[in-house]
């Protein structure tokens, strides 16, 4: 053990088993907006960030890096490298507002963060891009005149957890070079920009080849084009995702009046296997699961969620399909085939449909090209699919709560609120985040850094949450008017322990 870091351990041993990284033996080292390449990574004499995420020498697996609150400015690129058994642990001081503004320093620089290296945790930290340019007249997905940065997780085994992550080019990427690794946690908005032919920019766009990547417990909401892209061409790979928890809403709108994308997409011009969808909510654009011009598919399982926006899932061989709920005006769910439905590898049970208007049909089916419309009584002769579910013609009006506690941080949890009878309060159980005697506080999604929308110390009783309409942070460059009413039929928040709240930014 070196010995220089044996008092660090005795501080950071606990703390290292909660975050999943560090050990008995880890050091700590500190990172300030002051702090300079020339510095020792103590808290006396910090490094700057760019000199931390090199990888010095210094900096061992299992280790922690403390970054202090501030503005740390342009791109960086990270190549910290821990070991599968003792990752190396980079994370914002407990209660200080770390942000990276990704707007680059010069045309040298790409503005983005980029993660390299393997078995890292990265935690806590803000990333957004400062500059107000939201247009372009360049069509494609690289306009020169467009520079915004985005979180570029390209490592092996890297986990990136409560970040808080908006205003860029695109939020993460989520790359196949890297094996599996997470994306956790975060809140990912307002990414993107408006070019002449559609708006661009994902909150997470994911491909991967080996290994499974975990895209769990996020609130994206908001960009210009999708909410999740799991996508890739011919030559890419989508194999093995789990994706979990998440809480998604009205992806596309920054494009312009009534323009939504798909809250999330799995599928491409390659064939995904290893699929899981399972607890998310969504409400918007609809969920979309095989790309609409690509190959036959392998296996998917796609259960518990709640999709405010229909359904759509095409050409798998093997697929489970159950106790889902599922809301469109029309067609709640549609299967497709390129050419004849795949059936005989399917399981679909226990689902809940609410077609709200009717007029296009209760559910669809298209094989070819060639399709037409169901009533489920058809769907279920045709497919054999749902023979114990149900569908309702009209509005659903049961009150749903999802309430998704961080694995990382006691008394942190994601909560989403579908609220179709608009009642201005709900009853919010916290019996399994809190104690009684614990303080808390409840901020809403949209505006993560301002007032508390409840707060107080936890009594053992559901606490009251307000569904009043909250007054949403713009986007950068933009104005919040833009912006469409969310509360108080839906609503995403995140509960937080007191000692977990984060001062403003300098």
């Amino acid at each position: 053990m070196r010995q220089a870091k044996f008092l660090t351990a005795v501080v950071l041993g606990l703390a290292g088993l909660l975050a999943g990284g560090g050990d008995a033996g880890a050091a700590e080292f500190h990172v300030s907006p002051a702090g300079t390449a020339e510095g020792t990574g103590s808290k006396e004499k910090p490094w700057d960030l760019a000199t931390a995420l090199a990888g010095p020498p210094a900096v061992e697996p299992g280790d922690v890096i403390t970054v202090h609150g501030g503005t740390y400015r342009g791109g960086f690129e990270s190549q910290l490298t821990g070991t599968p058994k003792q990752a190396i642990t980079v994370r914002a001081a407990p209660g200080e507002r770390v942000t990276i503004d990704t707007k680059p320093r010069d045309m040298r620089d790409s503005g983005a963060l980029m993660l390299r290296g393997a078995d890292t945790i990265y935690e806590g930290f803000e990333v957004t891009c400062s500059d107000p340019v939201r247009e372009t007249k360049i069509g494609g997905s690289w306009p020169e005149d467009i520079r915004r940065g985005s979180v570029e997780v390209r490592g092996n085994r890297l986990q990136v957890r409560h970040f808080v992550v908006h205003d860029l080019g695109s939020g993460f990427g989520f790359w196949s070079e890297g094996e599996g690794g997470l994306i956790g946690g975060c809140l990912v908005y307002y990414n993107g920009w408006k070019g002449p032919d559609r708006g661009h920019g994902h909150a997470i766009y994911a491909q991967n080849k080996s290994g499974t990547k975990r895209i769990v417990d996020n609130i994206m909401f908001q960009q210009f084009a999708y909410g999740l892209h799991v996508y890739g061409s011919k030559k890419a790979a989508i194999d093995g995702f789990e994706i979990e928890g998440n809480i998604a809403f009205q992806n596309g709108c920054l494009t312009g009046p009534g323009a939504l994308s798909s809250d999330m997409l799995v599928g491409g011009d390659c064939p995904s296997r290893r699929i899981l969808v399972q607890h998310n909510m969504s409400s918007g654009g609809g969920v979309r699961i095989g790309y609409p011009w690509g190959p036959v598919n392998e296996d998917l399982v796609c259960r518990h969620n709640l999709f405010d926006g229909g359904l759509v899932v095409r050409d798998y061989r093997q697929a489970t399909v159950s106790h889902n709920t599922v809301i469109a005006p029309s067609s709640v769910v549609r299967l497709e085939a390129a050419e004849k439905l795949l059936t005989a590898g399917h399981t679909w049970k226990d689902n809940t449909y609410y077609v709200t208007d009717g007029r296009w049909g209760e559910l669809a089916v298209s094989e070819g090209g060639k399709g037409g419309r169901r009533t489920l009584k058809e769907w279920q002769e045709q497919t054999g699919f749902d023979e114990a579910s149900t569908l309702t013609r009209g509005q659903p009006d049961q009150l749903r709560v999802l309430l998704r506690p961080s694995p990382w941080q006691a008394g942190r949890a994601h909560v989403g609120v579908f609220n179709p009878q608009q009642l201005p309060v709900v009853p919010l159980d916290l019996s399994t985040l809190l104690k009684p005697g614990q303080r808390y506080r409840i901020v809403s999604a949209r505006n993560f850094y301002g007032p508390d929308v409840v707060s107080g110390t936890y009594n053992g009783q559901p606490v009251q949450l307000a569904m009043t309409a909250v007054p949403p942070v713009a986007p950068v460059g933009m104005t919040r008017e833009i912006l469409p009413a969310v509360e108080p039929a839906f609503g995403a928040f995140v509960v937080l322990p007191v000692h977990e709240a984060v001062q403003s930014a300098d």
